[in-house]
């Protein structure tokens, strides 16, 4: 067979070029379509681009930074309690921090815990200021200054007229205590007021008794200060049945 001349050989190969790069792009699809088959495409559409998740637990949750609570801060606050008092009053065993009996060896005689170290102070006395012995309740101690000790007393002190008095005072802090205060009346009315020194707003009570014989009280009073300070108790003649000597009485103190 004679040679094509190289004119006649462009004119057969290059239709057969054209058809065999149409046959290679429909292999070429052919597998292209087969492998997203395979990987579960389902449609001609573009797989989505992947986007990197993160877990729950990879996320940091933002801690709250560790703080102390918030202190708190006493208040001023005051409440009491007018109860009958005991047949016997141990001042000792009820005193667990100072006690004071008023008027057994006279009419300015203070009987006192000789380990109080004067936590319980009276104020200024008011006249007139007298010597009782009239107590229905009896008073005992040990310990004591100057008197070491007693199997119970009925003594304190009176005073006269309206607007006379005494007045008590104890120490105060951030710590609860408990100041008891045995008062009594005679054809008198008494009128107390509580105030600590730190603030707060004043506590009162009245006690009345018309008759000639002596009523007693016990104040039991619970306190307790925003700071160092002090409580101050006054016991006052609010009114007097008596021209002679309607007034007041104050027997003992304790602190706890």
């Amino acid at each position: 067979m004679p040679l094509l001349d190289p004119g006649a050989r462009r004119e057969y190969l290059e239709p057969a070029a054209v058809i065999l790069a149409g046959v290679l792009a429909v292999v070429v699809f052919g597998l292209f379509m087969h492998a997203r088959a395979n990987s579960g495409g389902q449609s001609g559409e573009p797989d989505p681009i992947a986007v990197p998740t993160t877990t729950a637990d990879q996320i940091p949750i933002p801690l709250p930074s560790a703080s102390l609570p918030p202190s708190v801060v006493p208040v001023d606050a005051i409440s009491i309690e007018r109860v009958p008092v005991a047949g016997i009053v141990d001042l000792a065993a009820e005193g667990t921090i100072d006690w004071v009996h008023w008027g057994e060896q006279g009419r300015f005689s203070l009987e006192r815990d000789a380990g109080g170290e004067f936590a319980i102070l009276e104020g200024t006395p008011t006249a007139p200021r007298v010597r009782h012995t009239s107590s229905p309740q009896r008073f005992t101690w040990r310990g004591g200054e100057p008197m070491a000790k007693t199997s119970g007393v009925t003594s304190g002190i009176n005073t006269c007229g309206a607007g006379n008095g005494f007045t008590v005072t104890a120490p105060a802090g951030t710590g609860r205590n408990v100041l008891t205060v045995y008062v009594g009346a005679i054809r008198a009315r008494g009128d107390i007021r509580i105030k600590l020194s730190t603030g707060g707003e004043p506590v009162t009570d009245i006690l009345e008794n018309r008759e000639p014989t002596m009523t007693t009280a016990a104040y039991v009073i619970s306190y307790q200060a925003s700071g160092t300070g002090k409580i101050s108790v006054e016991w006052i003649t609010g009114a007097t049945f008596d021209d002679k000597c309607g007034g007041v009485s104050l027997q003992a103190a304790t602190l706890s």
